[in-house]
């Protein structure tokens, strides 16, 4: 009874493996920035563009954590646009087409005091590299920790 009880359960994660993997989203940005290679994030947020339909993740660098009497503080903000996002106003929802032509829900709009900001939902990253002072981006769904959405990731 273990046995089968271990086989049914190994083959339920293998099955849960496969669909998460199926329905994984990667969204490169074509675009491409520029930050000190001292810079850290300092502020981030994605903004709808509801005119031209695109979604764009913001990132502002800043160098003040690394200031010294040689180095002033200096911001960057930068910007990366998420093609293929698209916006569905009645559900309130922002998806993107995975590779098996599912809708994968990223985001949504949450009410703040004055309007209203987008939320990425669980299981959504947007991962932003820096390699040297050069920054890029990917928005990546089926993230293991659903509460971390933003990773900077340093190289």
């Amino acid at each position: 009874m273990k046995i089968l009880t271990a086989s049914v359960a190994a083959l339920l994660a293998i099955a849960l493996t496969c669909r998460s993997q199926a329905s994984q989203v990667v969204i490169t940005s074509p675009n491409q920035g520029e930050t000190h290679a001292s810079a850290s994030i300092e502020n981030r947020g994605l903004h709808w563009n509801a005119r031209d339909q695109r979604l764009t993740a913001v990132i502002t660098y800043s160098n003040k954590n690394y200031e010294s009497p040689l180095v002033h503080p200096h911001d960057d903000t930068l910007a990366f646009a998420l093609p293929g996002v698209r916006y569905d106003q009645p559900g309130n929802v922002f998806y993107a087409m995975s590779k098996g032509g599912q809708r994968t829900p990223i985001a949504k709009f949450k009410p703040v005091l004055f309007g209203k900001k987008i939320q990425m939902l669980p299981g959504t990253a947007i991962h932003a590299q820096q390699l040297h002072g050069d920054v890029s981006v990917k928005l990546v769904t089926g993230e293991p920790d659903p509460n971390l959405h933003w990773i900077d990731i340093h190289q």
